[in-house]
This record gives structure tokens, C-alpha cells and sequence, in this order.
């Protein structure tokens, strides 16, 4: 019997490392800066461009903020953390969650290419690449 109960922790404690361990190879693997390339959405569904708005965005995220930079200007500084949570795109999905009541995005990562997909109705989802 004490043997069931260790080989039960054992178990139960490897389950519970493997989500934390995902989370940090989540954010591992967009730390860096990445170079805006375009955004399709919005009500019109339109597909906005560097080439279409005349802005450069970057986005520079470390472990504990996003940095998004215009036209080599700071507009923004957001602390953030990733979590799992229920995307209105339906399932769970690991999000980017803001400070100071910016919405979420989920993520992902394809090769060098960032997907942020904003958490509302009606906005955008946009693509970059990594510098």
C-alpha cells in the first residue's frame, strides 16, 4: 500500500510539472523581437500592411513585458503572463494576459512566424516575423 501511495504522488506530481513546463517553453519560444508583417480582421475583415499604413511595428517581449515599438517610437510597455484559458475561438488555448485591462491574445508560434489572435469579436489577428 505504500508503495501505491508514492508510485500515486509520483505520477500526480510529473502531470503537474508537465503544464507548468509547457507554459515556460510557451513563453521561451516567443521571447525576442519580432517584426510586424500584416493584420486581417476588424468588422470589414480588411487586411491592414507596413506597406498599407506607412508603420514599422516591432514588438520586443521578454519574460516579463511586451515592448511595441512605431516607427522606432515606444507607444507601448504592457507587463504581462501567459495563461490557459478558454479562447472565444473555442477550447483552451495559452494566452499573453495584460495588465491594465489591455484584452488578451493567444499565440502561437509556426517557425519563425508569431500568430497574436486578439481575444474580442471583430479585431484582428497579426503576423510577424522574428528579427
Amino acid at each position: 500500500m505504500k508503495k501505491l501511495l508514492i508510485y500515486g504522488a509520483l505520477i500526480f506530481t510529473f502531470f503537474s510539472c508537465s503544464n507548468n513546463s509547457e507554459s515556460i517553453i510557451k513563453q521561451k519560444s516567443i521571447i525576442g523581437k519580432w517584426e510586424w508583417t500584416k493584420s486581417s480582421g476588424g468588422i470589414s475583415g480588411e487586411t491592414l500592411t507596413p506597406s498599407s499604413t506607412g508603420k514599422s511595428i516591432v514588438i520586443e517581449i521578454s519574460n516579463l513585458e511586451v515592448k511595441i515599438l512605431e516607427n522606432g517610437n515606444l507607444s507601448s510597455n504592457n507587463p504581462y503572463a501567459i495563461e490557459t484559458k478558454e479562447s472565444i475561438f473555442g477550447g483552451q488555448r495559452q494566452m499573453m494576459v495584460y495588465a491594465l485591462g489591455k484584452p488578451s491574445q493567444s499565440f502561437s508560434v509556426v517557425g519563425d512566424k508569431l500568430f497574436l489572435n486578439d481575444e474580442c469579436y471583430d479585431c484582428y489577428q497579426s503576423e510577424y516575423v522574428k528579427q
